[in-house]
């Protein structure tokens, strides 16, 4: 038996020999390092899309929905019209909404609302936002019928349609007004100011914003009416 040891053996090797070896060895390494960075990449392309929870799966269409909604609140109606401006539920749904408080009224403006279905208009009752035994004020509410939405608390915040419709209790979304949803050729319309609202839940109300929320047909109802803000508002 030898009793050389392996450096030994290399050492007797001649050059021919030892510079091929070395070539093979530099073969392996380069095939290791191949394969290696290969699993790397498929592992950086397949992961991301597995765990993307928008990535489209076998036979999926894209949604067509609007991609803002209000959330089921305590006490949200999906009942047809008229609603009135009852007080249940609104502490709850104050609660969940987290909205900022009234405050010293620093920041005070006033948005008209007008409701329509099926091409008659439907009432915005006073004390929206409101309950006096309780002690509850709603950044968002309504003194009196006039439609007028009042917005205060002691800064400016981006209060939006939504909000003011999940403090009054009942249901809009992108397709749903109350106990109304698409339907045939009637759908939920939405109009600022007579140019149409594309996502009503997030519209953020400004001072004398002229807003028509309307379910029906194209046409059966007035996207810009007539509006006159009292004096000093």
């Amino acid at each position: 038996m030898s009793s050389r040891t392996p450096a030994r053996r290399r050492a007797g090797r001649a050059p021919d020999q030892e510079r091929a070896a070395q070539a093979r060895s530099r073969r392996i390494r380069w095939g290791i390092a191949g394969a290696a960075a290969a699993v790397a990449i498929a592992v950086a392309v397949v992961v991301p899309l597995a765990t993307r929870s928008d990535a489209p799966t076998s036979g999926a269409q894209p949604s067509t929905q609007p991609t803002t909604t209000t959330a089921p609140l305590p006490g949200l109606r999906t009942s047809p019209a008229p609603w009135p401006a009852s007080a249940p539920g609104l502490a709850e749904r104050l609660n969940v909404l987290a909205l900022p408080p009234v405050g010293d009224e620093s920041y005070h403006i006033h948005a008209m609302l007008r409701i329509y279905v099926d091409g008659q208009p439907v009432p915005v009752p006073a004390d929206i936002g409101l309950d006096q035994a309780a002690g509850i004020v709603s950044p968002l509410h309504t003194h009196d019928g006039s439609g007028i939405v009042h917005i205060e608390a002691a800064r400016p915040y981006p209060f939006t349609l939504g909000e003011f419709f999940d403090v009054w209790g009942v249901r809009l979304t992108g397709t749903a007004l109350g106990g109304y949803t698409n339907t045939g050729g009637k759908t939920v319309q939405v109009y600022a100011n007579g140019k149409p609202v594309t996502d009503p839940v997030g519209y953020v109300m400004h001072s004398h914003d002229r807003i028509v929320v309307g379910f029906g047909t194209p046409g059966s109802f007035p996207t810009d009416p007539a509006t006159t803000f009292p004096s000093g508002l």
